[in-house]
């Protein structure tokens, strides 16, 4: 079963700038706890392949995953994917909107096998505990990218 979450926040920075951060997955370590890094073999664009180190749990504190861009739209929207063959599916849709000039809203959606729960604990939990948590950390994640880009000096 895939576990589906959605979250936006309005962020006060322009539009490119936003897009241009979060649709290049080696920030994602800046705003998303549990990324130990990533690796893109280019910029962001269709087919560009990132590499992503995560931190499950202690049973798990090297998770790898091989994402692919399957659809990239300039300032817009962009789409990263596993690929086909991967073990767990997991999907993330990132849009930009410009409200005006200098705010932004930001929709993220994540998409993924609720299984790489078990991979990463040993045993399931209930679904509805699986989208409770997965909700919390998104809503932390968009404080986090927020922040961020609010405070230009910290953006890496």
């Amino acid at each position: 079963m895939n576990i589906l979450v959605t979250g936006f926040i309005s962020i006060s920075a322009d539009h490119r700038t936003v897009f241009d951060y979060i649709s290049n997955l080696s920030n994602d370590k800046f705003w998303r706890k549990e990324i130990n890094s990533t690796t893109m073999n280019s910029k962001p664009q269709i087919n560009a392949l990132a590499a992503e180190n995560s931190y499950l749990s202690k049973r798990v504190p090297d998770n790898m995953l091989l994402l692919v861009c399957s659809e990239f739209v300039e300032n817009n929207k962009v789409v990263y994917q596993t690929l086909p063959d991967s073990k767990f599916f997991l999907k993330s849709l990132r849009m930009v909107e410009s409200v005006s000039e200098n705010e932004t809203k930001v929709t993220y959606t994540i998409a993924f096998d609720q299984r790489i729960v078990i991979h990463g604990l040993g045993f399931s939990l209930p679904t509805l505990l699986v989208q409770l948590v997965a909700k919390h950390d998104m809503k932390k994640y968009l404080a986090a990218l927020k922040t961020l880009l609010e405070n230009k000096h910290s953006i890496h």
